[in-house]
């Protein structure tokens, strides 16, 4: 989120709404490769942390190989994918808004094709290193790269004179020095030293690594689509509305993002435990984790309800993308606390070996809901029914979640 919202900041002092609104539509992309990324960091990463938790470190040390040769075959895939279809990529992902829209939001993808591979291995090395408790090796290596592409952006874009694409180079450049000291971390760290020959795809581990980060992938994959189908639909109002949407969903993202990085705390310590039998912390680590990320996410609605233009002014000064910003900001605070037991019930039931009752809640509120809701609301309340889209879409999300924990306490055993 804080590279995206960083990109956002430096384009919005163009003052061009098509830089802005194209930010905000390859971000949709950027998200389905993220998604890849989950998928095999979270899969790999919870089966390692669970044999970690078993005293099988040799084992743990296979699997994670395997999720980063997962990781970079699916990169270069991809990257060969979208460059050889880069025209078709921009339009199907929400540019037409205008000419000047799909001009920028082509340039743009350009650079962030390149970076597919690193980010799908930086991704999937920092969940395999968080899960299995190597927290200050996995966050440095994230940090280390975040803070050369706020860094580099100004430089890049004013001093270098690239303008626009020039935050891109520097999102590129954060992406590249963050995966190799990830991956520097990850050898440093290693319990267990592997031969090659040792490293073997039997579907066992394919399964778990596939199937433990299926919940994490259809999330991240749903929330990817639904951006493509809001920006798509939106693009119907102007480039003003995008451009909204953009401002507006990197100031949620960046509360909703802290508290999320609050319950992967949770995650290594529920998967160890659970794996070791120890049932009752368990239910104190979930309970600890619910109560501090809800009592966070309500902190943060009263004050973005409160101040909301002075979190879109840092991204825009444009009136329009301001007024429309407003309304979805104080639209999504209301619902905001409802979120932190939302998350952490999908990453209870992740972390317990409860994949498909995991996946049902992470596709809901992006998904389930969501998605039909883009049509109905806008067909019943125009250009408003964009600022209802997401609050609604967390209230019935929030009590599938309810329902699917309270009938699985007892099976768990909290």
């Amino acid at each position: 989120v804080i590279y995206n919202l960083t990109d956002t900041f430096f384009v919005g002092l163009l003052n061009n709404r098509s830089m802005t609104a194209a930010i905000g539509v390859v971000f949709s992309f950027v998200s389905i490769i993220q998604a890849v990324g989950f998928w095999f960091g979270y899969g790999s990463g919870n089966i390692m942390s669970k044999k970690l938790g078993e005293q099988n470190e040799k084992e743990a040390s296979i699997i994670a190989v395997i999720g980063v040769i997962f990781a970079l075959i699916s990169g270069i895939v991809l990257t060969i994918l979208s460059w050889t279809f880069i025209e078709e990529l921009s339009k199907l992902i929400g540019a037409c808004a205008s000419k000047e829209l799909f001009y920028f939001t082509k340039a743009y993808l350009k650079v962030m094709i390149i970076s597919i591979p690193f980010s799908l291995c930086s991704i999937t090395l920092y969940n395999q290193l968080r899960l299995c408790g190597n927290i200050k090796a996995a966050m440095t290596g994230l940090l280390s790269g975040m803070l050369i592409n706020m860094i580099l952006d100004p430089v890049l874009m004013f001093v270098l004179k690239l303008g626009f694409i020039g935050a891109g180079y520097a999102t590129l450049i954060g992406q590249i020095i963050g995966c190799i000291l990830l991956s520097l971390s990850a050898i440093r760290n290693s319990k267990c030293s592997i031969k090659i020959k040792d490293v073997k795809f039997n579907i066992e581990r394919i399964y778990h690594i596939l199937a433990g980060g299926m919940p994490n992938f259809s999330r991240q994959g749903i929330t990817s689509l639904s951006l493509v189908l809001v920006n798509k639909t939106a693009a119907a109002y102007g480039e003003g509305i995008i451009a909204a949407l953009t401002v507006s969903s990197r100031t949620v993202a960046l509360a909703y993002m802290i508290m999320i990085g609050w319950g992967q705390g949770f995650q290594p310590v529920c998967a160890m435990n659970y794996g070791a039998k120890k049932y009752e912390r368990v239910k104190e680590a979930f309970n600890l984790a619910l109560m501090i990320g809800t009592v966070f996410l309500s902190l943060s609605a009263i004050v973005i309800y409160i101040i909301p233009v002075n979190f879109i002014k840092i991204m825009s000064n444009d009136v329009e993308v301001i007024e429309m910003g407003i309304k979805i900001l104080r639209m999504q605070c209301m619902t905001m606390p409802l979120l932190g037991y939302y998350a952490m019930s999908s990453m209870l039931m992740q972390n317990t070996g409860r994949y498909l009752k995991s996946l049902t809640i992470s596709v809901a509120r992006q998904g389930i809901f969501y998605i039909p809701l883009i049509y109905i609301l806008t067909a019943m309340y125009g250009k408003t029914g964009i600022c209802l889209l997401q609050p609604l879409a967390d209230i019935l999300s929030f009590c599938l979640a309810f329902i699917i924990v309270n009938k699985n306490r007892k099976d768990i055993g909290i």
